[in-house]
């Protein structure tokens, strides 16, 4: 039988032909046809059976746009929004593309079930079959878009050159399956652009290239923070830093055993605070050459860093608030301090800046004369290895200057001379707490007092046999407060104040568990009151002058002399005397 076609003249039978051909494109009802064999959409493909995807709304609304999804690349359906897509085989694929536009606060994020590599352009989310480079006008278009994605196993393409802010915030955190990242091109940055992009991706082994010069704010903050198996760290060519750029950039990489260059030329706030904390794999650090320094510049960077043995030279002279605060935190590896030259100094410049720093042995010098508030806070407290404090020139103090400084400093033997004649709130707060092999007391000639100005100054250092002498003759706030409390060996007080003073805190506990017998010598006319608050309980009283004199023992101990009769003065007395006396250490009236 002849071909029926062969009875249509030619010209209509090559048009019958191109009809087929166009009408076996033509999809099914509810779908579309898009060929652009070009165009490398996201894709989704299974490397687990069964696994699962979906997307869907996170935080506010939707976002904005629409999206499609494709088995094949190449025909489309309308995608609904928390639609589970199910990949029966290992090797099913699902493409996405759309106009989806998210931000902070309206967003939407893939979700995960089995195992699942993605591949593609991202930006074929964004821009459908014609991706771009630009992200510019979004904000947060890409934000929280695969978080805690634990079954994702590769990363998509990120093509985008022309960033926004925020525009990867999030975009990967806590995805724990992830071994490698794409490449980031973009060599102009904005504000938070990669802030916490790869947080907590724990299987992370290598890093991306970051090619950027110049930074924003923020740019990098936290970025790789809690990647525990990131050995290396790339390159950071950048010299023109911006605020929090690196803040907590590799923090808590476990792994990491060496740190890059950091060739910038100058400091911004909050540029390097953070950095490298609680890297305990990181033996070396960086050389930090820069003189003039920013607030917050180094806080904290390497706190934390258990094997850190050396720490960088640190040339500056002119400091800034808070420059090295918490710098060498807990790094009990560290043996050596760096040299720190400045004589200028700054509130909180130093604060707890070798804090638990337990193998440091020597400190560095402090050649400041004039103080400011919490300058040397907990400077070198719980450094336990700390033999020889350094000496201490300054005449003019701050507020809570050398608080806590050399608390739990339990290798200290002796203190640094403290001549400063002015004091100031809280000035010696605590200063050597705890310290308990210290043995000899600095000289304290301030006469005027300041409140809580020895609070709990030798609390604890229960080598101490010997109080310094106390030459102020009046009393002030909580000023004595718990000073010589728990010091078990102290037997021997000179104070020169002639009455106790109406701030029942001044002198609160201040011998509380000392020697069970001693010598307290006091004016004649101090009240001798007894008790932790007070004169302690067992203890021999002499007058300043009788001390002088060599007359010793002029009023016995409250334990060897229970029921005696004494005048203020401290003479015993008889029992006609008519007066303000002392009796079993109360005061009353015959």
């Amino acid at each position: 039988m002849k071909n029926r076609l062969t009875f249509i003249p030619h010209s209509l039978r090559m048009t019958l032909l191109a009809l087929l051909t166009i009408l076996a494109s033509v999809p099914m009802w509810g779908e579309t046809s898009d060929v652009k064999s070009n165009v490398d959409y996201l894709c989704f493909t299974a490397e687990e059976a069964g696994s699962t995807i979906s997307f869907m709304q996170a935080g506010g609304n939707y976002g904005s746009g629409s999206v499609k999804t494709s088995i094949d690349g190449t025909t489309w359906t309308d995608y609904t929004l928390n639609t589970e897509i199910k990949l029966q085989k290992i090797g099913d694929k699902v493409y996405f593309k759309g106009n989806y536009h998210g931000s902070f606060e309206d967003y939407s994020k893939f979700f995960m079930t089995g195992k699942i590599a993605a591949s593609g352009n991202i930006m074929t989310l964004t821009d459908g079959d014609s991706p771009t480079t630009s992200l510019k006008g979004e904000r947060g278009t890409f934000f929280s878009l695969f978080k805690n994605c634990t079954s994702l196993t590769t990363a998509p393409e990120l093509s985008a050159t022309t960033l926004t802010m925020g525009c990867y915030y999030d975009m990967f955190k806590g995805c724990t399956s992830l071994t490698t990242v794409p490449d980031l091109p973009a060599t102009v940055l904005t504000e938070g652009c990669y802030g916490s992009m790869f947080e907590d991706c724990e299987s992370l082994k290598k890093e991306p290239k970051l090619p950027a010069k110049k930074l924003a704010d923020g740019c990098y903050n936290n970025m790789f923070k809690g990647c525990t198996s990131l050995a290396t760290a790339p390159e950071l060519p950048a010299t023109i830093l911006a605020n929090s750029c690196y803040s907590s950039m590799f923090e808590g990489c476990t792994s990491l055993k060496k740190v890059p260059n950091l060739p910038a030329i100058a400091l911004a706030n909050h540029c390097y605070s953070y950095m490298f904390k609680d890297c305990t794999s990181l033996t070396t650090a960086t050389e930090l050459p820069i003189t003039t320094l920013a607030e917050s510049c180094y806080s904290k960077m390497f706190s934390g860093c258990t094997s850190l043995r050396e720490a960088p030279n640190l040339p500056a002279t002119t400091l800034i608030e808070n420059c090295y605060n918490n710098m060498f935190y807990g790094c009990t590896a560290l043996t050596k301090a760096p040299e720190l030259p400045a004589t200028v100094l700054v509130a909180g410049c130093y604060y707890q800046m070798f804090q638990g720093c337990t193998a440091l042995k020597k400190a560095p010098e402090l050649p400041a004369n004039t103080l400011v508030d919490d300058c040397y806070n907990n400077m070198f407290y719980g450094c336990t290895a700390l033999t020889k404090a350094p000496e201490l020139p300054a005449t003019v103090l701050a507020n809570g200057c050398y608080y806590q400084m050399f608390q739990g400093c339990t290798a200290l033997e002796k203190a640094p001379e403290l001549p400063a004649k002015t004091l100031a709130d809280g000035c010696y707060n605590s200063m050597f707490y705890g310290c308990t092999a210290l043995t000899t007391a600095p000289e304290l000639p301030a006469t005027v007092l300041t409140d809580g100005c020895y609070y709990q100054m030798f609390q604890g250092c229960t080598a101490l046999e010997k109080a310094p002498e106390l030459p102020a003759k009046t009393l002030a706030g909580n000023c004595y407060l718990g000073m010589f409390a728990h010091c078990e060996n102290l037997d021997y007080i000179k104070v020169a104040f002639t009455n106790w003073g109406s701030d029942d805190f001044a002198t609160l506990v201040w011998t509380n568990n000392v020697a069970s017998t001693g010598t307290f010598v006091c004016p004649e006319g101090l009240a001798k009151e007894y008790g932790e608050d007070r004169i302690p309980k067992g203890w021999t009283v002499i007058s300043s002058t009788q001390e002088a004199t060599g007359i010793e023992n002029a009023t016995p101990t409250l334990s060897e002399d229970e029921g005696n009769t004494y005048n203020l003065a401290g003479k015993k007395v008889g029992k006609d005397y008519k007066g303000i006396v002392i009796m079993n250490g109360k005061k009353m009236i015959k």
